[in-house]
């Protein structure tokens, strides 16, 4: 999968070109667990898992313009009508800031 440079950046170094970015991820389970310390550490109370990350990416995707046919390929889905819910998302929040701004304007009759 494709990673921005400044997530790579993130990840650090790797010793060999053979290893794993995430060594030791076996499963969503284990992604949990240290999510839920990355989260305690940042002083967030609200439970999030790895199906949050997911969904706050694909949301974030959406949002800044990214194709739902990239995103779908981007979260692994088989076939983009599963990626639509985010899509679906997205518009509310598009009809919520086009009804954001009140201009008091007063009508003449």
């Amino acid at each position: 999968m494709p990673i921005s440079t400044e997530a790579l950046e993130l990840c650090g170094e790797r010793k060999n070109e053979s290893e794993k970015v995430f060594a030791g991820v076996s499963n969503s389970q284990f992604c949990n667990n240290i999510i839920s310390e990355w989260v305690q550490a940042a002083g967030i109370t609200k439970e999030i898992t790895f199906h949050c990350f997911r969904h706050t990416f694909a949301t974030l995707q959406l949002t800044s313009g990214t194709d739902i046919y990239t995103v779908s390929k981007l979260l692994g889905h088989a076939d983009v009508k599963t990626t639509q819910i985010y899509a679906q998302i997205v518009d509310e929040k598009k009809e919520k800031a086009a009804h954001a701004i009140k201009l008091n304007i007063n009508k003449k009759k």
